[in-house]
């Protein structure tokens, strides 16, 4: 796009140079036919300012298009910032979805575990009460033969020991 400018601008240039250098050969005036009349005037003027009427033709042509271009360019940007905020939006909607599928997910999960977790407690503690029976009576049986062992041995010591004398109220 600019590379066109500059050749168009370098034109231009070229062309009101040569016209510069030939200004005497442009205003000479000359005969000139127009099909119903003739007229006497300088060609080289009329061709010249021929040319930057259609220069200027040219230049309102490119200035419309590039106007067109623009507003249409601009539309394209409303209507892709609309297409934004929609996908957006659509995006959000989807996160929030899964967020609560998710959400139910663990829940359902963090349910379960606490199921479990409880259930297990129950069985521990089931566990430790049938040990801590069996612990009991473990520890009842060792007294009991203690108790029957304590008994035995105080028996073979009176036994063994010598038969007691009544006291006389001596000393």
């Amino acid at each position: 796009m600019r590379s066109r400018g500059i050749v168009i601008t370098l034109i231009v240039v070229v062309l009101a140079l040569f016209a510069a250098l030939n200004w005497a050969a442009l205003t000479a005036t000359q005969p000139l036919s127009l099909i119903f009349f003739t007229v006497q005037a300088p060609l080289g003027l009329v061709l010249l300012l021929l040319a930057a009427l259609l220069c200027f033709v040219f230049l309102l042509f490119s200035l419309f298009r590039r106007a067109a271009q623009l507003r249409q360019v601009s539309g394209l940007e409303r209507a892709l910032e609309g297409e934004r905020k929609l996908n957006q939006q659509k995006r959000a909607a989807e996160l929030e979805a899964l967020e609560a599928r998710l959400g139910e997910r663990f829940g359902g999960l963090e349910a379960s575990f606490k199921n479990a977790l409880s259930e297990h407690y129950g069985r521990l503690e089931a566990g430790e009460r049938a040990q801590a029976e069996r612990l009991e009576g473990h520890v009842l049986n060792i007294r009991r033969e203690l108790a029957t062992d304590l008994e035995q041995i105080e028996t073979s010591i009176r036994r063994s020991l010598p038969p007691a004398r009544p006291d006389d109220g001596r000393r």
